[in-house]
């Protein structure tokens, strides 16, 4: 979705337009920049501006911003001297700095906002009138979208909560595809002022000092004598300060909790306790799949800010390649690599580092592959502090890979399965709706066909086709029938909001290019995000931009999208591994939709005929259904 798309009043007005949900969030997701001129520098400036934009700055915008300082009369004499007037507007901020930032709780935005000016993402300038003892208060703001497109707006309001919904107040907004002039008239003005161009105002840039100040204010606070304290389990959850401390008395040991009820939260808050407590001086985490790798990267940015000692963070994954500055000088370091780094990493890591070291295996069940059971057997044996996390542990039908993973990570230590997150409220009630559909003529040949290769083979004296083979084989013919889809597509003519939020799984990128098609009749907002498709695929679905998602395996594991409300299973293993991982895309809770219930799609083959046991799909549609039967208690989003 562009900006050009959304629908735009001339003007949201308290008390008749909801601008927070029609205007910002709508803008922030289609646009790339975000410049933004407010009255104040002061932590509540700072918390109203942080509130709607977290998911804009998370995949990739950029902001500017403009704010003011009102100088004490002592300064109007140096202010009159141009050559004091920078060093007083410095000294007033490093001032407010220590009233307005230190030494207190401050909310999560503001801290977001400290965290992206260090990593570059939100760059600050403050504007000074040029006479006066007054603040440059006006408020302009523009969105940038792709190409040509902008839209800018003025008027009285910060875009909080507290403004737009309980203060009487009003924006004018200038799109520029329709009011031309207006638009260009405003950013022009906002480029004037960023650049100190604009009449009657002087701008200044944002001091080393003033954000080295401003940062280790807001994300170093101290958390009690000795900088101390139990920071590491704030804002945990019961079931995620259970799994840190049977960790911390355990010290290895994998953390089995299921998808969305916060494993890496609670690996975070391991590594800050063993950071504060001096217990290591290096670690490693490690996972699988850019998009996950990224995930981690934003988490730990953070969370490392809050430590003390500081630790520096290093990446060697897709363009990032830290590794060997890493293993020249790994102290306060941590390392967040891909799996396939891993290897070269541990082998040319020396004793004594090992022994300071802390490894974090995330989606661990695939570290037990055999490439890596034959590369890495025993290389963590001196490591002490070693953690696995997964929803799924168990490696089914590969005995060898779970006593690698034993061997070298530990054995499950604590569990959090999807029936107690459920009933916790921690995860989202869902709703189960199951569609039965019949092979064709020539799925059922084509298991002939497969059946009587095998006879063939055995006959033939050629290895024997095992069991679990012969059953992949049969499997993959059901998984991408054709006769799912007209059923699918009858199901979305029916209900075309279940495509909205919605994350479709297929069994191979052949079969969702089918699919594909068949969708697209029913709505373009979708994508397809298989490997060869570019990683923006899933920035706009997470942002918004697009509603639907057609993917294999890419997003069963690790990503946190918590708007998702609809998975469609058009493909489902017999194991329950991958189906796990699956429906919970959908039963993340939702600060923005406190009354979310999810909904998930399966499809059921029917029987031919009588059979001794259940079939793997009638399994896991008793298996979905008791799931979908838990009522939760309501439950404080995190």
């Amino acid at each position: 979705m562009g900006l050009r798309e959304i629908e735009y009043a001339e003007e949201y007005r308290s008390g008749e337009d909801d601008a927070l949900t029609s205007f910002f969030l709508p803008s922030f997701r289609a646009a790339r920049t975000y410049d933004r001129a407010v009255g104040y520098f002061s932590s509540s400036a700072l918390e109203s501006f942080a509130e709607p934009f977290e998911r804009f700055v998370q995949f990739g915008g950029t902001v500017r911003l403009v704010a003011s300082v009102e100088v004490h009369r002592d300064d109007l004499e140096a202010i009159e001297r141009q050559a004091g007037r920078e060093a007083a507007c410095e000294a007033r901020i490093l001032e407010i700095i220590d009233q307005e930032f230190s030494g207190k709780t401050l909310s999560t935005g503001v801290q977001k906002l400290a965290a992206l000016l260090e990593m570059g993402r939100l760059e600050i300038r403050i504007a000074v009138p040029k006479t006066g003892r007054g603040i440059y208060h006006e408020k302009v703001g523009i969105f940038d979208g792709d190409e040509t497109d902008y839209v800018a707006f003025a008027g009285s309001t910060n875009e909080s909560r507290q403004a737009l919904e309980f203060n009487y107040e009003c924006i004018d907004v200038f799109p520029s595809w329709r009011s031309p002039s207006r638009a260009l008239n405003k950013k022009k003005h906002f480029e004037a002022l960023w650049e100190s161009r604009a009449p009657g105002a002087t701008t200044y840039t944002f001091s080393d000092a003033a954000k080295r100040k401003l940062i280790r204010a807001v994300l170093h606070e101290p958390t009690g004598p000795g900088g101390s304290g139990k920071s590491e389990e704030a804002g945990l959850w019961p079931h995620q300060r259970a799994a840190l401390q049977e960790f911390l008395s355990k010290q290895r040991g994998i953390l089995e909790m299921a998808t969305g009820t916060g494993k890496t939260r609670t690996a975070l808050a391991v590594l800050r306790h063993l950071i504060s407590h001096g217990s290591i001086r290096t670690a490693i985490v490690t996972a699988d799949g850019s998009d996950l790798l990224d995930q981690w990267a934003a988490d730990l940015a953070t969370s490392l800010q809050a430590c003390t000692p500081r630790f520096r963070l290093l990446k060697h994954y897709r363009e990032h390649h830290q590794r060997d500055e890493y293993l020249i000088d790994s102290d306060l370091s941590v390392l967040l690599c891909s799996r396939q780094a891993l290897q070269p990493v541990l082998k040319r890591m020396s004793g004594p580092e090992k022994r300071d070291a802390f490894v974090v295996h995330d989606e661990v069940h695939r570290f037990g592959s055999a490439s890596h059971v034959a590369e890495l057997d025993g290389e963590t044996e001196e490591v002490p502090w070693r953690l696995g996390l997964s929803a799924t542990p168990d490696r089914e039908y590969d005995q060898a890979g779970n006593a690698f993973i034993e061997r070298n990570v530990g054995e499950v230590i604590f569990r959090y399965p999807l029936e107690d997150a459920i009933a916790d409220g921690v995860l989202c009630e869902f709703d189960y709706l199951p569609l039965e559909w019949d092979p064709s003529a020539d799925d059922k040949r084509e298991v002939q066909a497969l059946m009587a290769r095998r006879s063939a083979r055995d006959a033939a004296g050629n290895p024997v086709m095992s069991e679990e083979e012969f059953r992949r084989e049969v499997a993959r013919v059901y998984k991408v029938s054709v006769e799912k889809v007209p059923l699918f597509v009858q199901f979305v003519q029916a209900r075309p909001d279940a495509l909205e939020r919605c994350i479709v799984f297929l069994a191979e990128k052949s079969y969702g290019l089918y699919v594909s098609d068949h969708i697209h009749a029913i709505t373009p907002r979708f994508r397809t995000y298989f490997d060869a498709d570019e990683p923006a695929a899933l920035k706009e679905f997470a942002t918004g931009i697009i509603d639907c998602l057609l993917t294999c395996h890419r997003v069963s594991e690790g990503i946190d999208i918590r708007s998702v409300r609809t998975v469609v299973l058009l493909s489902a293993d017999r194991a329950r591994l991958e189906t796990i991982q699956r429906i919970g895309r959908c039963l993340r809770t939702d600060p923005t939709n406190p009354g979310k219930r999810a909904l998930v799609v399966d499809f059921i083959r029917r029987r031919s005929g009588p059979a001794a046991e259940p079939t793997g799909d009638e399994l896991r549609r008793q298996w979905l259904e008791a799931l979908s039967q838990i009522k939760g208690r309501v439950h404080a989003s995190q």
